[in-house]
């Protein structure tokens, strides 16, 4: 019978390792996780791997030859306990496979959009760094915060990219700092 197993990629080498491991005719899975990063002052969306340097391979133990694993570009090693391989239970990949929220397997982690009321955080331009309420959208690509300056509250617009949602830490600290 067949069972998962991990295996350690080289560094991001698992897309390469997959598809060398595919041509020799294993079943292989890499789940991939899309989400957003602040490259250079923009948001990127970027889609990469879920768990970095592993994925996972379908063989049946005794029977395939897994001799050729080890060797296989992008590769760095199959991963043991002891002597065995570590076998990953059917039911986990299944369940990555049926979490994943797009039809091709993809994993799309979802930025929510900050809301009236909302505690954020500035993460770019001449306020970075500081917390503040969120206001309202400003056409696409702005924003309109609130910011206490002296003891006052001042609106401020800002590029949508320059702000995140806080998080539960600081929202919380913002209410009673």
């Amino acid at each position: 019978m067949k069972q998962w197993f991990a295996i350690h990629t080289k560094p991001r080498q698992e897309a390469v390792a997959e598809e060398n491991l595919i041509r020799q005719g294993f079943d292989v899975y890499c789940p991939r996780i899309q989400h957003e990063k602040l490259k250079r002052g923009k948001r990127v969306k970027l889609i990469e791997a879920m768990f970095p340097r592993y994925l996972f391979i379908c063989f049946k133990p005794g029977h395939d030859n897994i001799s050729s694993i080890r060797y296989t570009r992008g590769v760095s090693q199959l991963v043991r306990f002891g002597n065995e391989p570590a076998r990953i239970p059917d039911d986990t990949i299944q369940l990555l496979k049926a979490s994943a929220t797009d039809p091709s397997g993809l994993y799309i982690e979802l930025t929510p959009e900050p809301e009236p009321g909302d505690s954020v955080s500035v993460i770019g331009g001449s306020f970075a760094g500081l917390t503040g309420v969120f206001y309202k959208t400003s056409g696409e690509e702005r924003v309109i915060i609130l910011l206490n300056f002296l003891g006052e509250q001042s609106r401020v617009a800002l590029k949508r990219e320059q702000i995140e949602l806080a998080t539960s830490y600081s929202r919380i600290w913002c209410l009673r700092g």
